[in-house]
């Protein structure tokens, strides 16, 4: 576009159109990144609870370079879409808290060696912790293309 010419105001509008559409299309790695630490966190969280000690550390070392490549990658976004800085912090202080409380409920409520239904509260428990992040990736929907 030129910024010297003069534009109608239809033209004016469908130039708005095109820029919002950019920034949208710019913002689909936050869908992206929401979706990967939501199953992340699942698998992250099922393999503390139910695995054996070297299955911990190597998911709790996974976790934290996950966490190192995370921040690097976010950084190096120039652009931010529509709808990401709403939800961002929403979604960041509440999956901290579920963070959080699986945490607690690992360490104080399920046993050393879980059996019959502490399975399967183990894996509901990690299948919560990853909600905010898998309804931040849900109402970002990278996958539905041109929003």
């Amino acid at each position: 576009m030129n910024t010297s010419e003069s534009l109608s105001a239809g033209e004016a509008l469908e130039e708005i159109e095109r820029v919002r559409g950019r920034v949208r299309r710019s913002g689909r790695w936050a869908g992206w990144l929401y979706l990967f630490w939501g199953i992340s966190a699942v698998v992250y969280w099922t393999a503390m609870f139910l695995g054996p000690g070297p299955v911990k550390l190597s998911a709790a070392v996974f976790w934290g370079l996950l966490t190192i490549g995370s921040f690097a990658y976010v950084y190096r976004q120039s652009v931010y879409g529509c709808g990401l800085d709403r939800l961002q912090s929403v979604i960041t202080f509440a999956w901290v808290g579920t963070m959080v409380g699986a945490a607690f409920a690992g360490t104080y409520l399920l046993p050393d060696d879980p059996t019959g239904w502490w399975v399967v509260a183990a894996l509901g428990l990690a299948g919560v912790a990853a909600v905010p992040v898998l309804y931040g990736a849900w109402r970002m929907r990278p996958w539905a293309g041109e929003r």
